[in-house]
């Protein structure tokens, strides 16, 4: 539907509503002041013709001391009846006497000679009389009457006026009204839609044009709208707009290629290190070491492993761009994570003389189906918020779950809070904790630093899971974060508990002897996988650039190859076309890519070069042996 027809069916009901409701208003009001008008002709004609009148002739007989003679009585009573006779005829208005307490009716101008009902009628003090009026049905006919009593003689004297003639009024007037708004909203309506389709409908359908062909061609247009109004200038804005839009898209189309740039440079020269620390990390631990050494061995790399983690969400560039995360599901085990999570995080407590605790109910034996990464995230930026800003004070760790688990997997409600007895945060400023780049005050920011993102990260993943983060604070007491997720859960069978998850068996289904070449230009790198993939039972052969690779290849022999992207010489995406189109078999060597890159397109990149699959930094024993399975390398 046009614009200008929405217009008119907005319109016209308006108008038509309006009016009727005005109409409707202006009927009520010459009704009521018309009954108005009747009323008080009613009470004047009762109290200064008729009660005037038996007034006047009870006083007579007063005065001639021959009120308690009933001939006479009746005499002047008579005299009162034919008077209301001649006033009936007259006025054409009834009347009507009835004893006052029996209800008997002594006269009347109505050929029935009933009495109307006046039980609700309304009561007002004229002169010395209470006179009572209002509106009735008398034999099926609507009237207006009006009442009063005289107790010398015990009458109650009733005025009754028919309300034919006022409704045959109030009828004419409410055609006459039904008829001009019908009128009035026709023609308004016409002259609407023509003022409505020259000042607003033309110049929205040129804007509209304009913005349409900014959208597609992000480039400055001109708008033809000549009027001086708020759509001429809208449409001169548009004209402006259009013209930065072009600039800025310029400027936005560059500013990201040297984003996506900066953060596969980044990613890769944080990965590359990180990959060596967690690698001999891992060597280290398979190593002679006494209890505290294997402790710190290990401790190096839960931590490695969890900055890996991190760098995954924060250098992910389709993460940054949407602001939207995968959910990764695994089965794992929650409370156990929490434990190495707060052991791993003790340290930075301690160095800030703050107590760290962890306490769980529900959770002993029991395999939580979530995202490990995401809630571990989660817990770090709670925890380490918490310690950051409690001096000499306590944080404590609660995990439960809502519902006990059973041996089925079941629908749960994850809560973890964390509460400690720090500085605590205002009231006011409590609803924009969760903004990003927001913390408590600038000082904050000043004395404790940070980049006032963790909570909004936090929530942000809270959400992807699910749930969300609540906090109750107080300054100087403390705070509490609270943070609920949506999980599944189950009891682990006893011997799964007791040997944790860790199920998988170096070289599990892979052949042994595999020969691998491997080709890797940091030394520390090489090392690393050289040495996970000789735990898989590989023979691997090592080069350190991609021309050396290909020479390789060239000569057979190999089962597969792990090509680093980045190499001197040649990369490995140059290396690995080269292998896909040497002759026979040489070419179709399964091709698996090393990289620091997490971002999704590159992989897409890769794979098009021809690798068979890609194994992100820090590489991993697992992730090895996951990547040597798919390509179906196992036992022949």
């Amino acid at each position: 539907m046009r614009i200008k027809s929405k217009l008119l069916v907005i319109y016209i009901p308006i108008l038509l509503v309006g009016m009727a409701l005005t109409g409707y208003w202006a009927y009520l009001t010459a009704y009521e002041s018309v009954r108005e008008r009747e009323y008080q002709l009613l009470t004047q004609t009762l109290t200064l013709s008729v009660l005037e009148l038996i007034d006047e002739r009870s006083g007579l007989l007063i005065d001639s001391g021959l009120e308690n003679v009933s001939v006479f009585r009746k005499a002047y009573q008579a005299e009162v009846f034919e008077e209301l006779t001649k006033l009936h005829q007259t006025t054409g208005r009834h009347f009507s006497i009835s004893e006052k307490s029996s209800e008997k009716v002594i006269f009347s101008s109505l050929d029935n000679g009933l009495v109307p009902q006046t039980s609700d009628a309304q009561n007002k003090k004229i002169g010395k009389h209470l006179v009572a009026f209002g509106e009735s049905n008398f034999n099926s006919t609507a009237i207006l009457f009006a009442c009063s009593h005289f107790d010398p003689w015990n009458w109650k004297i009733t005025v009754i006026q028919q309300a034919d003639d006022l409704q045959e009024s109030l009828s004419q007037i409410a055609w006459m009204t039904v008829l001009t708004i019908l009128f009035t909203v026709a023609i308004v309506s016409l002259i609407m839609g023509r003022i409505t389709q020259v000042f607003v409908i033309s110049p929205i359908e040129k804007i509209k044009s304009a913005a349409s062909r900014i959208a597609v061609v992000h480039k400055q247009v001109h708008i033809d709208v000549k009027q001086d109004d708020e759509l001429g200038e809208l449409a001169r804005d548009v004209e402006v707009m259009s013209g930065k839009i072009e600039q800025y898209v310029a400027q936005a189309q560059q500013a990201n290629r040297a984003k996506t740039d900066f953060l596969a440079v980044m990613s890769h020269e944080i990965r590359t290190p990180l990959n060596g620390i967690q690698g001999l990390a891992t060597l280290l631990l398979d190593t002679p070491l006494s209890d505290k050494q294997h402790q710190y061995a290990r401790d190096l790399k839960s931590s490695a492993t969890i900055l890996a983690q991190v760098i995954n969400d924060v250098l992910d560039l389709s993460k940054i761009e949407s602001g939207m995360s995968e959910v990764d599901v695994t089965e794992f085990d929650l409370d156990s994570m929490l434990n190495d999570l707060i052991t791993l995080l003790g340290i930075n407590a301690s160095a800030n003389n703050t107590l760290l605790t962890y306490n769980s109910k529900n959770m002993t034996s029991v395999a939580v189906t979530s995202d490990i990464t995401k809630l571990r995230q989660i817990v770090i930026n709670l925890v380490s918020n918490a310690i950051k800003f409690t001096h000499k004070g306590t944080v404590s760790v609660s995990a439960k779950l809502k519902k006990p688990s059973t041996t089925e997997v079941i629908d749960n409600k994850l809560v973890i809070s964390v509460k400690d007895t720090g500085i605590g945060i205002e009231p006011e400023r409590l609803e924009h904790i969760f903004d990003k780049f927001t913390q408590s005050d600038s000082s904050i920011t000043r004395k404790y630093g940070g980049t006032g993102l963790g909570l909004s990260i936090a929530r942000q993943l809270a959400q992807l899971l699910g749930g969300d983060i609540k906090v109750v604070s107080k300054v100087g007491e403390g705070s509490c974060f609270t943070v609920i997720a949506e999980v599944q859960s189950r009891v682990m069978p006893e011997s799964m508990a007791s040997a944790g998850f860790d199920t998988t068996e170096q070289g599990q289904g892979l052949r042994s002897g595999l020969r691998v070449l491997l080709a890797e230009d940091n030394a520390i790198n090489a090392v690393v996988a050289q040495a996970l993939l000789e735990q898989l039972q590989c023979k691997v052969e090592h080069v350190d650039n991609g021309l050396k690779a290909v020479a390789r290849a060239e000569e057979g022999g190999i089962d597969v190859v792990f090509m680093d992207v980045h190499m001197p010489v040649m990369d490995g995406i140059e290396a690995t076309t080269r292998i896909r189109k040497l002759a026979g078999d040489l070419g179709k060597v399964p091709i698996i890519g090393l990289t620091a890159e997490a971002f999704k397109e590159r992989h897409v990149t890769f794979k098009e070069a021809g690798m068979d699959d890609i194994v992100t930094k820090p590489v991993t024993l697992e992730a090895l042996q996951e990547s040597l399975s798919k390509l179906e390398l196992g036992d022949e």
